[in-house]
């Protein structure tokens, strides 16, 4: 029995709401039709030329992203520029496209939750909460069972994700952590006031790194694609046991930063 793009949508949208999505967050439809009937559903964080490929390799008839292909508006269509280009075959092959970004960040059980579970963090509350659900919104903050040092919960991290971790401030026993799984750094008003003890981002700006540490307070940088495709692989199996009869694949891609000795060791193979 087949499934059909918008049925896949009304689950996610039971419980993140498009409503939680961030003002000017183009979440939802992409491109195609809410009205297909589905055999295969692929996954991946966000589209690139490889998941394109991957796509229309695999007969793919729908892709679930994070990222939003249209996060900046389009004036035209063109076959010449790659990335206009790279969406035109996937229209012309009758794909469709659907990306659920902030909501998805903002809702219990979603990405930045996962991530707090993971890391041992009981979320107690939004840092950003969305009006009249303190639950919901960006960003968590929380206790670990057991104090850490950073060095040690940076560990944690580098080896759940697999992701080269940044650190600053002081290597001390720390507690109470705020995080935000993705781009975070706008939280960071909220970080201060919540009394976290350290905040863990996916990306950050030299300027908070420097008012961490001269605060004292810890700081975990990560990749934005890593702590996000985290969450991404967690909603393919979810999606599997929601809807049995769908055939649902994850396409796991690659960060679009590479350290040197990745690049080194590319190279060794060639």
């Amino acid at each position: 029995m087949s499934v059909t793009v918008g049925e896949i949508c009304a689950w996610i949208e039971s419980w993140a709401p498009v409503s939680w999505a961030e003002e000017g967050d183009p979440v939802g439809l992409q491109f195609g039709s809410l009205e297909q009937r589905l055999i295969h559903l692929g996954l991946a964080l966000e589209l690139t030329p490889a998941v394109a490929e991957w796509v229309l390799r695999q007969g793919v008839e729908a892709l679930l992203t994070h990222h939003p292909v249209f996060f900046r508006p389009l004036r035209r269509l063109r076959e010449e520029d790659p990335w206009e280009g790279l969406i035109l075959r996937l229209i012309r092959r009758g794909c469709t496209v659907i990306s659920y970004h902030t909501n998805l960040d903002a809702a219990p059980g979603g990405v930045s939750d996962l991530l707090a579970e993971a890391l041992g963090v009981r979320a107690e509350r939004a840092l950003r909460p969305v009006p009249g659900h303190e639950r919901a919104g960006l960003g968590r903050v929380g206790e670990l069972e057991e104090p850490l040092r950073l060095s040690s919960l940076a560990e944690r991290l580098r080896q759940l994700l697999g992701a080269p971790v940044l650190m600053a401030g002081p290597d001390r026993e720390v507690k109470r952590v705020a995080l935000c799984a993705g781009s975070g750094w706008s939280l960071w008003p909220e970080v201060l006031s919540s009394e976290a003890e350290v905040f863990i981002t996916g990306e950050v700006k030299h300027h908070i790194a420097r008012e961490a540490e001269i605060r004292g307070l810890g700081l975990l940088a990560t990749d934005h694609w890593a702590m996000e495709n985290y969450f991404w692989r967690h909603l393919s199996e979810r999606l599997r046991v929601r809807f049995p009869d769908l055939r649902v694949s994850f396409f796991e891609d690659r960060s679009p930063f590479r350290t040197l000795s990745e690049e080194e060791d590319r190279c060794a193979r060639k």
